[in-house]
């Protein structure tokens, strides 16, 4: 049986943004908001873990009265459930996916060829934020045009 994909475009920072949704996903993320009312931006399945990011200001909403939404879920669809919240600004999407480490410093530069750079030092879980790296990376990288992200 072949797989269909479905391509819908989001529009971040000025930006259209493609992204390429199989049905698995966009089941996931039916389910998430029929179940939680928060709208869902972007959804990552794994094996072990689905990564849902939800609209500003639609974390709480989508966790739930002392986590019942994520436990549901989690229960319903045994796998783990990460939500992040998402932000227009780089910065803020940044904590919010490293969340709860706490951040001593957190910048952005440009590189002399034009290419931006964030650069974090957390204060606190330092185990937790390099885990969390590679989805940063890869969020980053397609809602902003960042190109890396350098640990300190």
């Amino acid at each position: 049986m072949q797989e269909a994909f479905f391509y819908c475009c989001l529009w971040a920072k000025g930006e259209k943004v493609k992204i390429k949704l199989n049905t698995d996903t966009i089941r996931y993320i039916g389910l998430f908001e029929t179940m939680t009312k928060a709208f869902v931006k972007d959804c990552i399945p794994g094996d072990e873990k689905i990564v849902f990011v939800v609209k500003e200001n639609n974390a709480k909403k989508a966790i739930g009265k002392k986590g019942a939404n994520v436990r549901y879920l989690q229960n319903a669809l045994n796998k783990r459930i990460e939500i992040i919240e998402y932000s227009e600004d780089p910065l803020k999407f940044i904590r919010n996916i490293f969340r709860p480490a706490k951040m001593k410093e957190m910048y952005l530069s440009e590189k002399s060829n034009g290419s931006k750079v964030i650069h974090i030092t957390p204060s606190t879980d330092k185990g937790l934020v390099k885990s969390k790296l590679k989805t940063a990376k890869y969020f980053i990288n397609k809602y902003y045009d960042i190109e890396e992200i350098t640990l300190h």
